[in-house]
């Protein structure tokens, strides 16, 4: 499943597709980017990841029968997307703080507004007006929450 040419479900931008990023982060969750708002787009059956691949197939199980119907289109399937709140659990078993995360109940795609995951990440001020660098940045953030537990709100 190639993203060439996907869009961007917010601004209509060209999605930047995974082998195309600078960082190899991006392949391996099959994250797709937009170079405008730094908007991430997951699908499972991009990603090179097991570990990835599996949680994002956990995911969408979530999105299935739930979650509320949202005004944007999936950048794989061009289906409706839905919308839900999701959290990690630490190490010492707090949650993190919530995510929303736009889900399509087909496929197992998921996009994720740059500012959710912003919340999560230290702050770093030479990313202002860098969607490209952001991405990076906000790519490794949900790389690293993979491998914690997932919890649906």
């Amino acid at each position: 499943m190639a993203s060439n040419n996907m869009s961007c479900p917010r601004d209509g931008s060209t999605l930047v597709a995974p082998d195309s990023a600078s960082q190899s982060v991006f392949a391996r969750n099959g994250i797709s980017y937009c170079p405008t708002c730094a908007g991430l787009a997951l699908h499972s059956n991009v990603a090179s990841s097991e570990i990835c691949s599996n949680k994002l197939e956990m995911m969408h199980d979530g999105f299935k029968d739930a979650g509320t119907p949202v005004d944007i289109s999936c950048p794989f399937c061009q289906t409706g997307m839905k919308v839900r709140d999701f959290a990690f659990r630490k190490i010492d078993g707090s949650l993190t703080e919530l995510i929303e995360i736009d889900g399509c109940p087909n496929c197992s795609s998921f996009w994720l507004d740059a500012g959710e995951l912003q919340r999560l990440s230290p702050p770093s001020g030479n990313m202002k007006g860098n969607p490209s660098s952001e991405a990076g940045t906000l790519a490794i953030v949900f790389d690293l929450l993979f491998h914690l537990p997932l919890v649906f709100i």
